[in-house]
């Protein structure tokens, strides 16, 4: 998905006992549904999970639990549709059930925090963002200190300041995250890659590409190590690899990550944001080689992606509308 990235799909079988008859054909519902999530396919996916959470939601509040889970996977692919203010809202009806079965400091309720604070941070609502975050950390730091929630937790009070502008706030947030998600994960997960590629993105919006780029060059060895490259997250790293390499001066290594990305994207099912940024990108380096006629074009494209994709990120849309002008300034 996308922006950053939502956290993983959790099963009801491994969260409660075993349910009745209905509640059995509600968790084969459910499997399906990850089966098609995890093959990018969302209209399935969420087809899937609709009917399982209405046969938990009908079997009543001892299932709940159940609901609160199955809410929440339908959640996630309403967002991976860019459909963010349902997800926002399967979100909250999800959180709402687990704080009542689970309990307010349940290790369910504290995803179901991240989870409507990431969506918060792509709808625009800062505050709301940072206000959810800061509940979850209280519940990881007194309840889970190695748990990947509180890496999570981190990561995204880290790209909270990074956007900002305040790298120097966000990094200690980013290097705990990373070390949480190191312990929690090991050396080799793809969790601790993409907070390997968080601080990376911190020491870049710092303008420290040589401190950058070792990290970026780190997070894709792993992600490659672990045959992850169909995942529009590796994708989108080289994109951001190729930005330190071109503020390095290194235009034709730039150009060869960032083409990639964009091909990688091209092909991957239910990535138009990624691509958008991913075309934003290779935009500025065309900018940056005077090669104004192909950046008009990838901004272009860019920029349709983003206001029918993602329009609630009016910042994003006027940066490239911004360039956009810049260039068509320079083709006069």
């Amino acid at each position: 998905m996308h922006s950053y990235q939502l956290l993983l799909i959790l099963s009801a079988a491994l969260a409660f006992g075993r349910p009745p008859q209905d509640g059995q054909e509600a968790l084969a519902i459910n499997q399906r549904g990850i089966e098609a999530e995890n093959r990018r396919d969302y209209v399935e996916a969420a087809k899937y999970y609709r009917q399982s959470a209405e046969v938990f939601r009908a079997l009543g509040p001892q299932f709940e639990g159940h609901l609160s889970i199955e809410l929440f996977n339908l959640a996630e692919t309403m967002c991976g549709l860019n459909k963010w203010r349902e997800g926002e809202s399967l979100f909250e009806e999800s959180l709402t059930f687990s704080r009542r079965a689970l309990g307010p400091k349940h290790i369910r309720t504290a995803a179901g925090l991240n989870a409507l604070a990431n969506v918060s941070m792509m709808l625009d609502d800062t505050p709301r963002a940072e206000a959810l975050l800061a509940e979850a950390l209280a519940i990881e730091r007194e309840n889970f200190p190695a748990d990947l929630q509180l890496a999570h937790t981190l990561a995204a009070l880290s790209a909270i300041r990074r956007r900002a502008g305040k790298p120097a706030e966000a990094l200690p947030f980013a290097e705990e995250a990373l070390s949480v998600a190191l312990k929690a994960e090991g050396k080799e997960g793809t969790e601790s890659a993409m907070m390997y590629r968080n601080v990376a993105q911190i020491h870049w919006t710092a303008q420290r590409s040589d401190r950058a780029l070792p990290l970026f060059r780190k997070a894709r060895a792993i992600m490659e190590r672990l045959d992850e490259t169909s995942d529009p997250r590796y994708a989108s790293l080289l994109s951001q690899e190729g930005l330190a390499w071109m503020d390095d001066g290194k235009l034709g290594l730039a150009e060869s990550d960032m083409k990639r990305a964009i091909n990688l994207l091209s092909r991957a099912p239910s990535a138009e944001l990624e691509l958008a940024l991913a075309q934003n990108n290779l935009g500025l380096l065309r900018m940056r080689q005077k090669k104004y006629a192909e950046a008009d074009e990838l901004l272009s494209k860019a920029l349709s992606a983003e206001q029918l994709y993602n329009s609630q990120d009016t910042a994003q849309i006027n940066r490239t509308r911004d360039m956009l002008t810049q260039v068509r300034s320079a083709l006069r």
